[in-house]
């Protein structure tokens, strides 16, 4: 009922903004990628916890059915970017509105390789004749109904902030540090020190609308905090999550930014309950029941080649 009458209402709203969509991705089965990464990981760096894991760098072709579902739900998006490392996903075809970008168009040459998610992220804005308005996806976020350019912008070119019902401070107190969640209570510190407001809510874990001049704000004004975590190869507790945290915070502070709705089924895609998710995804596809996205997360390194292929499979039949 609220999705409905929220897509409603935006179907008598203007939607003149040219937006974007931008992914990162790696195919973590590439062997000079895997040579670069077990050099990596005996570079002596402090990493943060879990950010060697396998699962964190593993490919069951969520791309492929991510980029489906933006093309099948979202046609007005006006390019779709591929940030990969020397990269490319050997079952893309030629496509006009798909350009795959290399790390060392956008990252200077001293911190690469980087295996770090938030450095890539850092350096987004960087993308050449990237649209000033665009929504940042990871590859194991999908889009689940149509959904208008209204939902991620509206019209006068305010973003949607996608706020979580969840507290950085009860999940720290919860024993249940991690590089994001330490990047993200680093960031609230930098805001409150901009804003003098105090920030204790992360997003919801789908994608991120995002403004480029927000990230040319922050690094003219957070340069210094940023480019002390640039040179970790992997995700450290002293790094910045720029794209999902710190920049739609700092858009909300300069007035770019409002909260908003986004209703994402949230699960781990190896865990029992998974079966439960994705037999609510089949049954309500189509109705007013479908939530706006889903992410289906791969957590920690407990992977089986039995799981991988159970992820695709079901990730093929949900987009046929």
């Amino acid at each position: 009922m609220l999705i409905r009458h929220e897509l409603a209402l935006h179907e008598n709203l203007p939607e003149s903004l040219t937006i974007d969509v931008v992914f990162t991705w790696v195919n973590d089965a590439d062997p000079v990628w895997q040579k670069k990464l077990n050099h990596a990981k005996n570079n002596g760096q402090t990493i943060g916890a879990h950010a060697q894991d396998n699962a964190r760098f593993a490919n069951h072709d969520e791309l492929r059915y991510s980029l489906k579902c933006i093309l099948e739900n979202m046609p007005w998006v006006n390019h779709i970017y591929i940030v990969t490392d020397q990269q490319r996903p050997d079952w893309l075809k030629a496509d006009r509105r798909i350009t795959i970008i290399d790390h060392k168009e956008i990252i200077d040459k001293q911190f690469l390789p980087t295996f770090n998610s938030h450095v890539i992220e850092a350096c987004l804005h960087k993308i050449k004749g990237l649209a000033e308005h665009f929504i940042y996806f990871n590859d194991d976020v999908f889009v689940a109904r149509p959904l208008q350019k209204n939902h991620f912008f509206k019209s006068n070119g305010i973003a949607s902030l996608f706020l979580a019902q969840k507290s950085l401070t009860a999940m720290h107190d919860k024993s249940m540090t991690t590089p994001t969640l330490s990047a993200a209570q680093k960031g609230a510190k930098l805001l409150h020190t901009q804003y003098g407001e105090t920030i204790d809510m992360p997003l919801v874990h789908t994608y991120v609308p995002l403004r480029k001049s927000m990230f040319e704000l922050a690094w003219q004004q957070h340069g210094a905090s940023i480019r002390q975590f640039m040179g970790n190869q992997f995700r450290g507790n002293n790094d910045l999550n720029l794209a999902t945290f710190l920049i739609p915070w700092m858009a909300y502070f300069e007035g770019l930014a409002v909260p908003a709705i986004d209703i994402c089924y949230y699960f781990n895609a190896q865990s029992t309950a998974a079966k439960q998710y994705w037999t609510q995804l089949h049954l309500n596809k189509g109705s007013t029941a479908t939530p706006h996205s889903f992410c289906a997360n791969d957590f920690r390194d407990t992977s089986s080649g039995t799981l991988n292929n159970g992820l695709s499979n079901q990730l093929k039949l949900y987009t046929s």
